[in-house]
């Protein structure tokens, strides 16, 4: 042996002592006293491993056998992602690891993975000459023949099928994955199934289930697409390991099969696809659609150009291309239609109605406005002293009980004419219908923010149409004017439309298209604004986006808290920002369908 060729032998020894000593302790910290699934992860390092090492101790250093040489290629350059898919079962029991624990093994596999590439490129059949050149028994390189080549091909087909798993999976973690697009919260920049690539390398990824990885090198600004975790969900170890697996399997049957579902079976929504629309430093609250910012060094609300660049209020006025693809239109009062053949044939009705619904919506935050309460005052008072003289001043032997002030029930037709009733003929029914009314006036003249006055007027304007139909309908039963003629009625046709409007846009349209201020003044009225390396984010489709703004389910607010006995409605406003470590990547290519490649910006 030249010394060339001893040299060559003698690094070759020394990687893989290296490498499997590094396995070895890794093996060793894979050790679980756990009983579940984690047991499994220490036998199958030590199989694995105590295989590779008596071949290469045994077969290669002692009796430089070249029948082993490719055994020895192929179990080698399958080490790292074996100890990685161990690394992962270990920490996915009830149990986890302790955060140096899980550092000393990421090192030890981080040495295990540099061996392995050493020792595949060096032993590559180019440089097996030099390695091999005195070898006991030479390593063979040709092709069997006959039926031995059929069963080297179906094993060489399924080591490139197992390898490029391996290496997908590896990318998948520290570079980039792919997602598939789950709802139309982001039209038009993304439509239901759309696949994107998704860039994670600059984003801090971590070892699985680990705080373990690379540091978060990207610098986030207003306008960017993001992929983050639903904050919506539990994020505990349970789900950690479910999304881990869920992600592996969907990467293993070319996102086929998605297992990370909900207790209803349901695909979850995570991770979320989301544009950042608040930074560190800002305080933030939206307004009829318009996006307001500020900052301690700029106190004066502005609107936010970046999100008024971004948010698509109107889908009824994206590109016609698009039209046909989205599947949901919130506000258009007409129903998509579908032919045997699964296509809708009414898509023109739709986008009409959605447009139509749309205008009205502006036509009634306009009216909403210029609401005049000095006025409502005087009105409201009025409507008390009418009501006094409306009521039965005998005959009060039932005992009145107040109704409910959900605004979809107070402002029912059925419930007004029942509360009136109740008004007129049981006793203190008039003095809550007094209180009712006039509840909100001291706080007429207070100071609040954009978003507080809208609602104290929407609380307003709902108060005044409910005791304007009281008033009719005690004065048309006073008079014995039959309740079949009541429906047309001028006084109650107009304010059962503001009833129903009133109705339609706070339950249906408040929380989509305002937020109240965020992050919410403390005590004595000081704002407080988003906090270091923390985000607000919102879907571009803003009244089909489940996303910062929302809590995951609907409960009962009022929709002012300067009113003592205020209008409630079902709310699901509940904002609230997310640390960058739930930011997973960035999109960057939407790559499928065909042709709506593109770059995202």
């Amino acid at each position: 042996m030249t010394r060339k060729e001893h040299t060559i032998f003698e690094n070759f020894k020394i990687v893989n002592f290296i490498e499997l000593s590094a396995a070895a302790l890794f093996t060793l910290l894979s050790i679980s006293f756990h009983g579940d699934i984690s047991l499994l992860a220490f036998p199958l390092s030590l199989i694995y491993t105590g295989i590779l090492a008596y071949i290469f101790f045994v077969k290669i250093l002692k009796n430089t056998n070249g029948k082993f040489y490719t055994p020895v290629v192929k179990l080698t350059s399958y080490l790292p992602y074996l100890l990685l898919v161990s690394f992962i079962i270990r920490r996915a029991g009830a149990t986890g690891t302790a955060y140096w624990y899980d550092l000393i093994s990421v090192l030890l596999w981080s040495v295990v993975f540099v061996c392995s590439i050493i020792i595949t490129n060096m032993m590559k059949e180019k440089k097996a000459k030099a390695l091999t050149e005195n070898w006991s028994i030479l390593p063979s390189f040709k092709k069997p023949k006959g039926f031995g080549r059929v069963i080297w091909e179906v094993f060489d087909w399924i080591d490139a099928i197992v390898w490029a798993l391996f290496t997908v999976m590896l990318v998948q973690i520290f570079i980039f994955q792919l997602y598939t697009i789950p709802s139309e919260s982001m039209v038009p920049t993304f439509l239901i199934k759309d696949r994107a690539a998704v860039s994670k390398i600059d984003c801090g990824p971590k070892f699985p289930l680990t705080d373990i990885g690379l540091p978060d090198m990207r610098k986030y600004k207003k306008g960017d697409t993001i992929v983050l975790r639903n904050p919506h969900y539990t994020i505990d170890r349970k789900s950690e390991v479910k999304s881990v697996t869920s992600q592996l399997i969907y990467m293993l049957t070319l996102m086929q099969v998605n297992i990370n579902r909900d207790e209803n079976g349901e695909p979850k929504a995570d991770p979320l696809v989301k544009r950042i629309c608040g930074v560190p430093g800002e305080q933030l609250v939206m307004q009829d659609g318009t996006l307001y910012t500020r900052t301690k060094d700029d106190p004066e609300w502005k609107p936010s150009e970046m999100d008024r660049k971004y948010a698509c209020w109107d889908l009824s006025k994206i590109k016609s291309s698009l039209q046909e693809s989205v599947q949901t239109y919130p506000l258009s009062a007409v129903q998509p239609a579908y032919n045997q053949m699964k296509q809708r044939t009414n898509t023109k009705a739709v986008i009409d109605s959605s447009g139509e619904q749309y205008e009205l919506m502006l036509q009634f935050e306009e009216k909403r406005r210029n609401f005049d309460l000095d006025a409502a005052a005087f009105q409201a008072n009025q409507l008390v002293m009418e009501m006094g003289k409306l009521v039965y001043k005998t005959n009060l032997d039932q005992k009145f009980n107040a109704p409910a002030t959900m605004i979809y029930d107070l402002l029912n037709t059925n419930n007004v004419q029942d509360v009136t009733r109740r008004i007129m003929t049981q006793d203190g029914g008039y003095e809550w219908f007094k209180n009712f009314m006039t509840s909100w006036i001291p706080a007429k003249n207070y100071e609040r923010d954009m978003y507080a006055e809208s609602n104290y007027k929407l609380d307003v304007m709902a108060k005044i149409s409910f005791g304007n139909m009281v008033v009719r309908y005690a004065d048309l039963m006073r008079k014995s004017i039959s309740a079949s003629l009541w429906n047309s009625d001028s006084v109650l046709v107009e304010n059962m439309m503001l009833a129903q409007n009133v109705t339609w846009y706070v339950q249906l349209i408040l929380d989509s298209r305002n937020m109240c201020v965020f992050p919410a003044n403390d005590s004595t009225g000081k704002p407080n604004y988003l906090p270091k390396d923390c985000y607000f984010m919102m879907g571009d489709n803003r009244f089909n986006s489940l996303d910062l703004r929302h809590a995951s389910g609907y409960s009962p607010k009022n929709l002012t808290e300067e009113d003592s006995m205020p209008i409630m409605y079902q709310s699901i406003l509940e904002p609230q920002y997310v640390s960058k470590k739930y930011i997973i990547g960035k999109p960057v290519i939407r790559f499928w369908p065909v042709n709506r490649f593109a770059r995202i910006r």
